[in-house]
């Protein structure tokens, strides 16, 4: 009976041990299949790199290469204790997440995305007023990295922002003489005997009084303050203009006024734009090209009117769908299932997977890379793989 017993003693031990080997074995394999997928995208990603770069940053004015923006939260005193016994770290959050993008000299880009995408970090990003996470970013052919001092401040001069709301970027206990005017006489732009005529200039040139100089913002109407924002912007004389959503908190009738004064201040300067909106009417009316942003990442690029007329990627062909359009008979619409992902915890493979129609199982396990599919345009799709 204590033999009988010892062999099934040895015999359990016996498949435990052959287990665990396979188990190994397993691992290791899954490592291995892990690793060369990893290398097979790392390859992918270099051919894709320098097959965009051949028609996207050659002349670029700005381009941004696998840039990120992770935000963080210090943890307090008793978050620190916790951590240091085991718990976890706070989370994080990956605003912006390896996005390559290139923007021409005198070109208008559109970014469009759901709000909470990062679409208006990665603009802060490139105005400079968020530091990026990782990545490079080039202006006019020179990485960030190489700037000298006097590189830097030009670069920051070059490139302005204007923001959404207006009233709360301006400082409402200064007049507009001094929003407008401060700036170009700090720099040495404009020598400060020159400066009221500099700041009746910029008035008039963005449709305003100079006689409303002595004025504070509160004076003014909501249109009237954004071309207040533009008169500051363009006082330093820059080359590059982010519009974060600069004509959303306005009516529609002085919306129309102001694209059309981007417009004209586009072929009066040269200048060049990043126009981030969620409003398809707006980037179809004043853009040359359209850049489709999910969940901090970029999913679909090119010419405007063909993204319009053909959409590549099934989250870019949502949006389309359910943008109000004028025409015959009427619309039925089906607006997209489930709500987009926590930027905390973001799906894996593709992060349109969770709403996406067309939905594979690779979707599931493969994040799709951005790829040329048309001359102009790159989408990051895996119905495209086939």
């Amino acid at each position: 009976m204590q033999v009988e017993q010892a062999e099934a003693v040895l015999a359990t031990a016996h498949a435990r041990f052959q287990k665990a080997i396979a188990d190994r074995d397993y691992r290791a394999l899954e490592r291995k299949r892990h690793q060369q997928l990893s290398d097979r995208n790392v390859l992918a990603r270099g051919a894709l790199e320098a097959a965009n770069n051949a028609f996207s940053q050659a002349d670029a004015h700005v381009a941004l290469e696998r840039v990120s923006k992770v935000f963080t939260r210090k943890p307090d005193f008793a978050e620190r204790i916790a951590i240091s016994l085991g718990w976890p770290e706070p989370p994080i959050v990956r605003a912006v997440d390896g996005v390559s993008l290139a923007v021409d000299h005198g070109e208008a880009l559109g970014l469009v995305g759901e709000s909470g995408c990062g679409k208006s970090t990665l603009g802060r990003i490139v105005a400079g007023v968020h530091a990026k996470s990782g990545g490079r970013f080039e202006f006019e052919g020179r990485e960030e990295a190489d700037w000298s001092t006097a590189e830097a401040k030009r670069a920051r001069l070059d490139i302005q922002m204007i923001f959404q709301d207006p009233m709360s970027s301006l400082n409402p206990r200064k007049r507009i003489a001094d929003i407008i005017g401060e700036a170009p006489v700090v720099h040495g732009l404009v020598q400060a005997r020159d400066r009221e005529d500099a700041v009746a200039a910029l008035m008039r040139e963005v449709g305003l009084d100079p006689d409303y100089a002595r004025r504070f913002p509160h004076q003014f109407s909501g249109g009237q303050r954004q071309r207040i924002g533009i008169a500051r912007a363009l006082a330093v004389q820059p080359k590059f203009l982010v519009c974060d959503e600069a004509v959303a908190a306005l009516d529609v009738s002085i919306q129309a006024q102001v694209l059309n004064l981007f417009m004209d201040l586009r072929e009066r300067r040269g200048l060049t734009y990043l126009f981030i909106s969620h409003d398809l009417g707006v980037i179809e009316h004043l853009t040359d090209r359209v850049a489709i942003m999910y969940l901090g990442r970029i999913v679909e690029v090119g010419p405007t009117r063909e993204i319009f007329a053909g959409p590549a990627h099934p989250y870019t062909q949502a949006l389309l769908e359910e943008a109000p359009r004028i025409g015959r008979g009427r619309r039925v619409y089906a607006p997209l299932k489930g709500e987009l992902p926590s930027p905390l915890a973001p799906p894996p493979g593709c992060r349109f997977h969770t709403r996406c129609p067309y939905v594979m199982p690779v979707c599931k396990i493969e994040a799709p890379e951005l790829k040329q599919i048309a001359a102009g345009r790159i989408a990051a799709c895996h119905l495209n793989d086939k």
